[in-house]
């Protein structure tokens, strides 16, 4: 195969592009329902700034351009790695006062992608347990061991800085939600971190709000935000303010049925309704037990020193705990 001029320039750098449904592919981080499909590529760009990537036109820096084909650029051998988080739990208070602690970020290497020009996008954890079955968030990170040296893309050095303990946008971010509901939009967290005291400098520095992990409370309002809420970033304590009471501190029975302050049962809300417990909260995702009765078997959604799961409330920490019904304003 001849090679173009371009082809024999030295490697600049090399980048990753992503692709949800065939779309034009770009080094912007992607959200995506489960049923869509987002493949990434690789894009190796020489010094005389030609691109060679199997993405065709692609965009990066909010640049459109064309590329040429990978096998007609500087000879590669490429390899593929996931940068996730190594810990489920973790906290901003660990020292004693509040600051940013740093999450732990490693790279484990696709054996199985070695010399691909795309992957399709696949955000199961590796170094924690998979909760999600498809959903959640992951980041990568493409080498290429060339004649001209080791080039890679930005992995886990690539610290964010003060104000969050997670990493640059630059290392690229994939996002997976089971829908568009409030349930589904939660799902985007899975596979990130429990942070006691998630927090950040503004919004849109949140550490929920950039997928890097968050408490019970940031993670049931993110779901919110996430479907053009604008209520704010907030601990169990203030949550009452932003929702409507549905059954006030019910308690289970012998047979983990939960009865009101008469005795009688509470019924089932709907999906999507919050149970708000003693400093926790979770989201009811399911009315498993007795259909419309609330009880132990009913399931919630939560983040609770693990990465976000759904759980039933009798295998809670807080199944005998009294807990508040409430419904989002």
């Amino acid at each position: 195969m001849s090679q173009t001029a371009s082809a024999d320039s030295p490697i600049r750098a090399v980048h990753i592009v992503s692709s949800v449904d065939g779309k034009t592919a770009s080094d912007a981080p992607k959200r995506a329902r489960s049923k869509q499909a987002v493949e990434l590529f690789a894009v190796i760009e020489t010094s005389d700034r030609s691109l060679f990537s199997d993405a065709g036109e692609i965009s990066l820096g909010g640049r459109v351009r064309a590329s040429k084909p990978l096998s007609a650029g500087p000879t590669a051998i490429l390899m593929w790695h996931k940068v996730e988080p190594t810990l489920e739990t973790m906290s901003n208070e660990a020292s004693g006062r509040f600051r940013f602690e740093t999450i732990d970020y490693a790279e484990t290497t696709l054996l199985w992608s070695s010399g691909k020009s795309k992957i399709r996008a696949d955000v199961r954890p590796t170094r924690t347990t998979d909760r999600g079955d498809g959903v959640g968030t992951m980041r990568y990170k493409l080498t290429a061991l060339t004649g001209h040296g080791v080039f890679t893309t930005p992995g886990s050095e690539a610290r964010a800085g003060r104000g969050t303990g997670g990493l640059l946008d630059s290392v690229h971010r994939v996002t997976m939600r089971r829908d568009d509901s409030y349930i589904g939009f939660l799902t985007e967290l899975y596979g990130q971190p429990y942070i006691w005291a998630s927090a950040g400098t503004s919004p849109r520095r949140h550490q929920s709000e950039r997928l890097e992990g968050s408490d019970c409370a940031d993670f049931v309002v993110y779901g919110r935000r996430r479907m053009g809420s604008r209520i704010p970033y907030t601990w169990t304590g203030a949550l009452p303010e932003y929702t409507r009471l549905l059954a006030r501190r019910a308690t289970a029975n012998k047979a983990g049925v939960y009865t009101d302050d008469r005795g009688e049962p509470v019924k089932f809300p709907k999906v999507g309704d919050i149970v708000l417990f003693p400093r926790h909260v979770g989201v009811l995702t399911e009315d498993r037990g007795t259909i419309g009765v609330l009880d132990h078997a009913d399931v919630m959604m939560h983040s609770y020193f693990a990465s976000p799961r759904e759980q039933s409330l009798g295998d809670s920490d807080y199944a005998s705990r009294w807990i508040e019904v409430r419904r989002w304003r």
